[in-house]
């Protein structure tokens, strides 16, 4: 998983879509409005969490071991010897041949960093570390290093109240009907722009399979929603072009936005069929972490 290093997006996107949230409430009811707690009947088919247990590090400086052993390699990134921000950032391990062009600097856990706890082996916890930097599955920390925490239920209310106060975040989460369960979240970031991540809210956390984030924008040359998949490796798998009548500001030139409430059933439909023919290999948990960075621990498991 060999991702780019941050690259400026500049005011325009940035503030694309600080200020669509609320419009999505209603969308596509089949009835009254739910219990808050709203969970899914697997409709994306995705593996459930078998976590049990997260924990939080409270040591500066604390090493992620290959093994539960203190004399095992560590952790470290190699970056790109770029002048640019197009270079690559990957996490290795310490016992691994730093290639030509690239620089190596140890890669700490910092204090307030979550992890979802996968096992325990002796004086040591088997943590998740997989993300968009690096391609490893686990590591190990000292038991020393970390305390325990508790997330909170992700309830729909909780994550759209939480929504509400993050820019660059939109969610829309369906509380009713055949596709109950099912929530679409827009994201924009440094790294990947302007994102669709398309998921469940299952058992008090969200879940996204990891092909289930494509590129999503504004075309003006469509009429309708366009979904097209990519076959390129190391790109995000899949992009889907909107109209400007979807848009949250169809007037505006460069701020348009995405409306949830302006899909059809079966422009829905048509994308959780397209979701569900996607066997990702893991898929990314998301829980309301208290002090977590960002409010959110994301960690990715294997798809079950």
């Amino acid at each position: 998983m060999k991702k780019l290093a941050l690259y400026a997006l500049g005011l325009c996107v940035s503030l694309m879509f600080m200020n669509c949230k609320g419009q999505a409430s209603g969308g596509n009811s089949d009835g009254d409005a739910t219990d808050d707690s709203v969970q899914v009947e697997n409709i994306l088919n995705v593996g459930e969490p078998t976590v049990e247990k997260f924990v939080r590090v409270v040591k500066e400086n604390s090493e992620i071991f290959r093994y539960a052993d203190p004399e095992s390699p560590w952790l470290v990134t190699w970056m790109e010897d770029l002048e640019s921000d197009m270079a690559i950032i990957v996490d290795k391990w310490s016992n691994e041949d730093v290639p030509d062009g690239y620089s190596c600097d140890e890669s700490f856990a910092y204090p307030g960093q979550v992890f979802a706890v996968l096992g325990e082996e002796g004086d040591f916890y088997k943590v998740s570390i997989y993300n968009d930097n690096c391609d490893i599955e686990s590591g190990f920390v000292k038991k020393a290093d970390v305390e325990d925490v508790e997330p909170e239920t992700a309830t729909a209310d909780a994550l759209e109240e939480f929504d509400s106060e993050i820019e660059g975040m939109d969610m829309k989460i369906f509380k009713e009907g055949k596709y109950k369960g099912l929530v679409l979240r827009v994201l924009q970031d440094e790294l990947h722009g302007i994102t669709l991540e398309v998921g469940v809210l299952m058992n008090g956390c969200l879940a996204f399979p990891e092909l289930n984030r494509g590129e999503i924008f504004c075309d003006r040359n469509v009429k309708e929603l366009t979904f097209m998949g990519k076959a390129k490796e190391g790109e995000l798998q899949y992009y889907f072009k909107y109209p400007k009548s979807m848009a949250c500001w169809p007037e505006q030139d460069f701020m348009e936005g995405f409306d949830f409430d302006k899909l059809t059933d079966e422009q829905i439909g048509k994308i959780v069929q397209d979701m569900k023919e996607r066997k990702s290999e893991f898929v990314k948990y998301d829980y309301l972490i208290p002090g977590a960075e960002g409010g959110l621990l994301s960690f990715w498991m294997k798809n079950k």
